[in-house]
């Protein structure tokens, strides 16, 4: 469980480091920053899937549910102080961690909304801008100007 929190720790400061490429549209930094968040979700996976499989042993042993039995039940049923403390401290911890991850994303999630909101309202002036009609061009002594450029597709590329 300590080195699970250590990797949702340790991913706190890069969902941060998200927010601010995000504000600042650096996709290169996104990019870099999406390969290292990879990285620890990988091993913060390990880590579940062995804090599950310690779970179900444990119980097992204790004849409960291995489906829903939690770290507070684990916690209270150990005849060890120490050990007690330890849990519900480290639990305690994981539940910190885990919330500000949770803010974090909410924070990352919408900060994306806005930015693809941002970009489909830009496709839609420059979509509106190049089917309005030719009539609304006028020169400065109100007279309209004779042809417009010619139409190419959104992105021209060279044939």
């Amino acid at each position: 469980l300590d080195a699970e929190e250590k990797c949702y720790s340790q991913l706190i400061p890069i969902e941060e480091e998200k927010t601010r490429a995000i504000i600042a549209n650096d996709l290169e930094a996104l990019q870099d920053i999406t390969v290292r968040e990879h990285d620890l979700v990988d091993e913060t996976s390990a880590l579940e899937n062995k804090r599950e499989r310690v779970a179900i042993d444990i119980a097992t042993v204790l004849g409960r549910d291995p489906k829903t039995i939690t770290l507070e039940q684990i916690a209270s049923v150990k005849n060890q102080p120490a050990d007690q403390k330890k849990l519900q401290e480290v639990h305690d911890r994981l539940r910190r961690t885990v919330s500000r991850l949770q803010e974090l994303n909410n924070q990352n999630k919408q900060l994306l909304k806005e930015a693809i909101d941002m970009v489909e309202y830009n496709m839609n002036v420059i979509r509106s801008t190049r089917m309005s009609s030719g009539s609304s061009n006028y020169s400065s002594d109100a007279s309209e100007v004779a042809g417009m450029a010619p139409q190419h597709g959104m992105f021209d590329a060279k044939q």
